[in-house]
């Protein structure tokens, strides 16, 4: 089975992303986010393991892609689990589509990815870190095996400095977590110079997400009946919330003179770039 897959092959309506690849080098997360969606569909989600002989289907695969696309790393594990530190899988697979001239998009919450500056600068990618919030008490619960808001932030400003693209995500956004504008400006207050984009999402509960979230955070219960409209296996807010949300979103970020993007809203249209940020790889 090839293991570079094209991304999203059910070609859902409200995905807006080009026609990419995506990887993912480990299976499972170890950042324990409760919102993820990925717990519905994987098993052990949040042990990581490797994904066996990967490299040599990597190398396989190299050979009968199509180099109009790019490569989304990674969409349902983050590149950068604490055990890339010793094995080097992620960096490996940057170095084999460097040679390939293959250009790479890279998704995380990890500090890790700074260790690979001397490649991705060598290279067309770029780099996407998520920065749910900057409540560090709440990032605790939230994406307990993540590192620090703080820390990733300064993560995305080595980058940026390195000249890599970079893209913040804030996103989840759920109202009663972080859904409060002054929230969103602190992190745009440290961060706007030293982004090329920023991508707004609204969080989309599966059955085992929002058990997770409300047996934390009980005061989110009073929000189950907003979230009405089912797409595929999530939910999602109804839709007078959550376009005033995203709205918000925007407007801040636009004070900020930053392109703004969302990812499965149905608003492409609101986009000022690639929804994911592949706008800084791609022609």
């Amino acid at each position: 089975m090839r293991i570079i897959k094209p991304f999203d092959p059910w070609q859902g309506k409200w995905c807006s992303c080009p026609a990419k690849y995506t990887l993912n080098p480990y299976t499972g997360c170890a950042h324990h986010c409760l919102y993820c969606y990925t717990t519905s569909f994987i098993p052990r989600p949040f042990e990581v393991r490797e994904k066996p002989h990967i490299l040599k289907k990597i190398e396989k695969d190299l050979e009968e892609i199509d180099y109009s696309r790019y490569l989304s790393l990674s969409n349902s594990s983050d590149p950068y689990p604490p055990e890339e530190e010793k094995r080097k899988l992620t960096r490996e697979i940057l170095e084999l589509c460097r040679e390939k001239g293959l250009p790479v998009l890279i998704l995380t919450k990890s500090t890790l990815v700074t260790r690979d500056i001397d490649i991705l600068k060598t290279m067309r990618a770029a780099v996407s870190i998520t920065i749910t919030t900057f409540n560090s008490s709440t990032a605790r619960f939230l994406e307990e095996g993540a590192p620090s808001p703080q820390k990733r932030a300064q993560a995305l400003i080595k980058l940026h400095e390195a000249g890599i693209p970079t893209i913040l995500r804030i996103d989840p956004l759920i109202p009663g977590i972080n859904d409060e504008p002054e929230e969103w400006k602190e992190i745009l207050s440290l961060l706007s110079s030293h982004l090329n984009q920023v991508v707004v999402s609204t969080f989309k509960p599966r059955p085992d997400s929002w058990k997770r979230m409300t047996a934390t955070f009980p005061s989110l219960q009073k929000t189950e009946n907003w979230y009405t409209r089912k797409r595929g296996n999530s939910l999602y807010l109804e839709d007078h919330r959550r376009i005033k949300l995203l709205e918000e979103a925007r407007a801040v970020v636009h004070s900020f003179s930053l392109p703004f993007s969302s990812c499965r809203e149905g608003l492409a249209t609101w986009n000022d770039l690639p929804c994911d940020g592949s706008g800084f790889i791609i022609d």
